[in-house]
């Protein structure tokens, strides 16, 4: 399987599961067509507001969802989204009903799926894993009826043994059953398995909490993961061919 030691150390990585908004693809392309959703309720609100005023309102929508959801082990986000929506509208002093909510929340899946595009040396990373004999797995807090179409249109289907979705699994991350249920779809224990993400609870602290190694994506180079000790932390998806011991074409390991 691995062509040299991996530098995470005993016993090799037999699976690497990876996030995928913000890692997979970057979420902050799609920073222009969410402010379309956000300038769709503000209209259906009957408010005004800049973008940045706009942007503010929706993240304290999105906190009030949250605290919504808090402890729940499982939710749609479908449900979380239209709340966020909901909430922004009463942030800018106004309201929405819910199907104008759902609607907003139909408008950002459709773009999301038509916006996104895969960071440059996805394909190809998650490609050379699977020829070498990695079991490869997208696990993800998203909606059937995103992740899907995403990952077909995308192109992911080639180079995937498989994808769990937050609804599939009837578990949200960092909530340990999404991970159970990836570990089981992957057959190996969770020494065995790399979890890749950008987010440091929901893709390092919680899979760590299990056994898994761990590599965060970092967002920056020399960012801080804080109190969390990821295995590994990566610039770029290319980077965890060599965390498993995987040569390139020219003998040296990436």
């Amino acid at each position: 399987m691995n062509l040299v030691t991996s530098p995470l150390g005993s016993p090799p990585i037999s699976a690497v599961l990876f996030d995928f908004a913000g890692t997979l693809f970057d979420d902050r392309d799609l920073r222009d067509v969410h402010l379309q959703q956000l300038r769709f309720v503000a209209d259906a609100a009957g408010c005004t507001g800049t973008d940045d005023e706009l942007r503010a309102a929706y993240r304290q929508g999105m906190g009030i969802a949250y605290r919504s959801i808090a402890g729940a082990p499982s939710y749609l986000h479908r449900n979380l989204f239209g709340g966020a929506f909901s909430g922004m509208a009463t942030a800018l002093g106004s309201s929405i009903d819910d199907a104008t909510a759902q609607q907003a929340v139909s408008r950002q899946y459709r773009a999301t799926i038509d916006a996104a595009r895969l960071r440059p040396d996805c394909l190809a990373t998650l490609g050379a894993l699977r020829a070498h004999g990695i079991h490869v797995q997208i696990v993800s807090n998203i909606d059937d009826e995103q992740f899907g179409p995403m990952v077909t249109g995308l192109g992911l289907s080639d180079v995937i043994d498989a994808a769990t979705s937050s609804e599939a699994a009837g578990s949200c991350k960092p909530d340990r059953a999404i991970y159970e249920t990836a570990l089981d779809t992957a057959g190996v224990r969770p020494q065995a398995a790399l979890f890749v993400g950008d987010s440091i609870g929901h893709d390092i602290v919680g899979p760590a909490t299990l056994g898994m190694r761990t590599a965060w994506l970092a967002p920056r180079p020399g960012a801080d993961p804080g109190d969390a000790r990821p295995d590994a932390i990566i610039g770029s998806l290319g980077e965890v061919l060599g965390l498993v011991g995987i040569r390139t074409p020219h003998g040296a390991a990436r």
